[in-house]
């Protein structure tokens, strides 16, 4: 019977040849697509051996041993299909990674390197922000007393009309300037709250792991990026290469071969430009001077960008002294407009600026990227200087508040005291005084305007973005999509940009 014949066992030399023709079919199905055969004959023979692995691999096995050996082989397969489709998953879950291989391959992987860096930046923002809002700002929302670790987060009481004016809010002040937003004060006491969290430590440790962690992810990258790159010389017969080894024949996604296909083409015009750069005659005089010119002039833009951020912060001191309130918009946001308009512009000063220097496409970029570097770097360090001598101006004006706080500084020990403990110090016969937190006077803090000044100028450097984007890059992209068609020649190809 069919039952008997099933179970008879498979001689040793049945079984060597099997195991020879299965081998065989195995090799046939790697090595197929070097074959020099036509695409049908290749697929039907591709189709043939597989059948033939699938039908006779399990029968290598003797008896018992042959449902186990195609148990085996099953699960080996589908534990691959499962490592395939978590690689695929893994890759769906990187966000934006579809939207900048398409970049990369209409635009070159210059563009795209852009966004990857941008996407990098944003997840290391991330990690930063979860340490202090974590750590810092959510243990004293939560864990601090009814009006935070000191009455300091608590709106005065001569301020609590206006504490909700969209103007007030606009400069971070009011409930902003009095909300965990800006941290720094706690009390003498080493813990708060019911879990006793240690809120000095968690002040430090956060600031040395935001260090750490920055440092040591830069250092991570860099060593990554350097074992990456691969020796040897890529540059002979480059454009042999890009023709006949760019294609990927595995690909069965029209969408992912139009994508293919658009970074084939952008790569070869890539590979062009840099050839015809090469094979470009100099008069190394004139580069020189050029050169030379573009970076005094760069040097000049740096230099003339740090006076003028110094020049506004002493001019908005002044406009401090003499009250906003007597100001417009622009007085009081002079200084975070300046320096958002100094970051817009300047890069494209510096973008006109190597045009002099005749430098290869590669190095321009580097030297594009330093300057933009060092303009931002140095418009920081000039804001900064300049905050700390408004702040030493203003300690002048100050000390009426500073010896008013000293004059009360003993009815705060005993309020704070009631407040906390409900005690009141030994050497103190008064009674505990209930005082309100809003009516608790308290000196000035020039770490919350340094903060309040840094969050403004993020907030108008990330407006003057948004409409820079809708107001030139929107707009132009209107105006060419819609009038290319009855324009004196093709917009889309000769726009001014």
């Amino acid at each position: 019977s069919d039952s008997d014949s099933e179970e008879e066992p498979i001689t040793e030399e049945e079984l060597a040849k099997l195991k020879e023709e299965v081998e065989e079919k195995k090799k046939l199905i790697a090595t197929l697509r070097n074959k020099p055969w036509k695409m049908k004959k290749k697929l039907s023979v591709l189709k043939e051996a597989q059948l033939f692995v699938e039908k006779f691999e399990g029968a290598l096995g003797k008896g018992k041993g042959k449902k186990f050996y195609a148990y085996k082989v099953m699960m080996t397969k589908k534990w691959m299909k499962f490592q395939r489709d978590f690689e695929n998953f893994k890759t769906a879950c990187i966000p934006w990674e579809m939207k900048i291989k398409e970049i990369e391959s209409h635009f070159g992987s210059s563009v795209a390197s852009y966004f990857i860096f941008l996407r990098w930046m944003y997840g290391i923002n991330m990690i930063l922000f979860g340490l202090t809002f974590g750590l810092v700002m959510v243990p004293e929302a939560l864990m601090g007393k009814p009006y935070g670790s000191l009455p300091r987060k608590t709106v005065p009481r001569a301020e609590e009309a206006s504490a909700m004016n969209f103007a007030t809010l606009w400069d971070f002040s009011g409930f902003a300037q009095y909300s965990v937003l800006f941290y720094g004060y706690y009390n003498n006491q080493r813990t708060i709250g019911w879990l006793k969290f240690r809120m000095p430590l968690s002040y430090f440790l956060v600031g040395v792991g935001t260090i750490g962690y920055s440092f040591m992810i830069v250092i991570r990258t860099m060593a990554r990026n350097a074992n990456e790159e691969g020796g040897g010389d890529d540059t002979s017969f480059n454009f042999s290469w890009k023709m006949f080894t760019s294609w990927d024949y595995l690909i069965g996604n029209p969408e992912t071969a139009d994508n293919k296909f658009a970074s084939i083409t952008t790569s070869f015009k890539e590979a062009i430009v840099e050839e015809q750069e090469s094979r470009k005659e100099e008069n190394i005089h004139l580069t020189r001077f050029l050169r030379v010119l573009a970076n005094f002039l760069a040097l000049c833009t740096l230099a003339g960008s740090g006076y003028l951020i110094f020049f506004v912060v002493r001019r908005s001191q002044k406009f401090a002294l003499e009250g906003l309130e007597n100001y417009g918009w622009w007085e009081r946001n002079e200084v975070n407009m300046v320096m958002s308009l100094l970051g817009m512009f300047c890069p494209t000063l510096f973008d006109v600026i190597s045009s002099l220097e005749n430098y290869h496409p590669r190095i321009a970029l580097r030297w594009q990227l330093g300057r933009i570097f060092a303009l931002f770097l140095g418009n920081l360090y000039t804001f900064i200087i300049a905050l700390m001598d408004e702040i030493n101006l203003k300690a002048s004006y100050l000390i009426p508040f500073l010896e008013e706080e000293k004059i009360v500084k003993y009815n705060m020990t005993i309020w704070e005291a009631s407040l906390y403990n409900g005690t009141i110090p030994e050497n103190s016969t008064a009674p505990p005084v209930q005082v309100d937190p809003a009516d608790v006077p308290r000196g000035p803090c020039w770490e919350t305007m340094v903060g309040q000044e840094f969050v403004r100028l993020t907030v108008s450097d990330t407006m003057t973005t948004y409409i820079t984007i809708l107001i030139g890059d929107f707009l132009r992209a209107v105006f060419v999509r819609f009038f290319n068609y009855c324009w004196c020649w093709d917009l889309e190809y000769g726009f001014v940009s």
